[in-house]
């Protein structure tokens, strides 16, 4: 177990009160430049005109803020298995007797989140957090807008700020800045869509928080590094979110648009039923989450209006938008849009940031744009989906990993395409669902591996012959 101290004011850590001989320590201060945490969440709410949030909002930005930079610089490979942690956390809050209420909660919250098991011990801390300052110069008015939703610049996302629009919602948008390059296409498809409804109240909001090398106590020696699943990053955009719904009004609602196939996320092989598969809209998780809101007083709440649509199914409802003809192809689904570096140095083709084509969330996009019958993404051009491309990154971390992932179940769904029950199973192995969302999610499942099988079926590559699939 790694020991985690979060220190969010420089007299709040006492060495002498820490039990615990050895621990990472993370520095969370009003002064930056003593901080091994580098952030600018404080924007959220000063954009408002305001000193601070309500301290439970505050609260619920610093855990899942010391969650991320846990999950962020603390590698799985460390640990017995190469993937599963656990990690206890020792963070400071205002609100100490409803945060030790729903802590249990919390921890089995996260868990089925990021697949590892977490341990929290709050302690009771009076200082707030960037607390000494009002901004006086381009405020924005909480009485504009009706909405909150995630805006991280990937296809579903902005996809969801269309239906938004359609609806005539006035809407703030919250979006991660991880990387200048995401932030300036984030940037520029918001615009499109606020200048295409400008009879409509929008504003984007972009916050940063990016956890630098801890500082170790009692550690004589411990390799730490960059850890690249991050599954707890969707908890702090959440918690971004759920802020500014926390200034604009307290029956704000907060929307996570993402299509159910992502959503339900059957795991694509039995190996990758635990950390490889994300959980951010899975109904277990999103339930979690409203469930601990509830008890701690928040009264905001999350969904995803998504939930019940494939990828290409949310594509046809918006192909004759013309937002979405002109800009839908520069939207970015790829799980790494700017690690295209190694790519960069042996082809000029490559422009970063891409949709890399071949990962799993590229394939999905693929296939959705199949399903309308224009994609004009730019793929990294160096990989072509092919049985070549399968022989020539043939290891079990290469580049083709996810396409024969992805063609094992598509193996799988066309043997046992008539069994309900084994379908059903499938949907279930992440934990129980209603029988409403078992009916959405086995329709949502259907459509999106039909989705699938048409785009790879199409593409005339032999890769259906190579599953032991026959083309049509």
């Amino acid at each position: 177990m790694i020991n985690v101290w979060i220190n969010k004011n420089s007299n709040d850590f006492n060495q002498n009160n820490v039990t615990e001989e050895q621990f990472l320590l993370f520095q969370l201060l009003d002064k930056k430049n003593k901080s091994n945490v580098k952030t600018d969440m404080e924007q959220l709410w000063r954009r408002f005109g305001l000193e601070n949030l309500p301290s439970i909002n505050e609260d619920f930005l610093i855990i899942a803020s010391s969650i991320f930079c846990a999950d962020k610089r603390i590698p799985r490979k460390i640990f017995s298995d190469n993937w599963s942690r656990t990690i206890k956390l020792f963070i400071p809050v205002l609100e100490l007797e409803k945060w030790n209420s729903v802590k249990d909660k919390l921890q089995e919250t996260i868990g089925f989140l990021s697949g590892d098991e977490w341990k929290f011990e709050f302690r009771k801390t009076n200082s707030r957090f960037r607390g000494d300052k009002r901004n006086t110069k381009n405020i924005i008015s909480p009485e504009k807008y009706d909405s909150v939703s995630l805006f991280s610049g990937g296809l579903d996302s902005f996809c969801g700020a269309l239906t938004l629009s359609e609806k005539e919602k006035n809407t703030c948008y919250v979006g991660f800045r991880e990387y200048s390059l995401l932030t300036n296409r984030q940037k520029e498809l918001f615009s499109a869509i606020q200048n295409s409804y400008s009879d409509l109240e929008s504003e984007l909001l972009l916050f940063n928080v990016n956890p630098f090398v801890p500082q170790l106590i009692g550690y004589n020696s411990i390799k730490l590094s960059v850890e690249s699943t991050s599954r707890s990053r969707s908890l702090l955009f959440i918690a971004g979110a759920m802020a500014v719904a926390s200034i604009i009004d307290n029956k704000t609602p907060v929307y996570i648009p993402e299509n159910g196939f992502i959503g339900v996320n059957v795991p694509l092989t039995d190996s990758r039923a635990g950390s490889c598969s994300t959980r951010t809209t899975h109904p277990i998780f999103i339930n979690l989450l409203n469930n601990i809101f509830r008890s701690i007083g928040i009264e905001n709440k999350v969904s995803n209006f998504y939930w019940n649509k494939s990828k290409g199914e949310i594509l046809e409802e918006h192909k004759e938008n013309i937002v979405f003809v002109e800009k839908a192809h520069r939207t970015l689904s790829c799980s790494h849009p700017c690690l295209s570096r190694y790519d960069k140095k042996r082809s000029d083709q490559v422009v970063t940031p891409c949709n890399c084509g071949y990962c799993y969330p590229c394939l999905i996009r693929r296939a959705s744009f199949n399903k309308i019958k224009k994609d004009e993404t730019n793929y990294n051009p160096l990989y072509k989906l092919s049985r070549e491309f399968i022989l020539n990154h043939n290891n079990l971390q290469g580049r083709a990993s996810d396409l024969k992932a992805v063609l094992f179940s598509l193996r799988r769904y066309i043997q046992h395409k008539d069994d309900q029950e084994y379908i059903r199973s499938l949907l279930l192995r992440q934990g129980p669902l209603t029988n409403e969302e078992l009916d959405g999610y086995e329709k949502v499942y259907r459509q999106s591996m039909d989705e699938l099988k048409e785009m790879i079926n199409e593409s005339k590559s032999g890769l259906l012959e190579y599953a032991g699939l026959k083309e049509a």
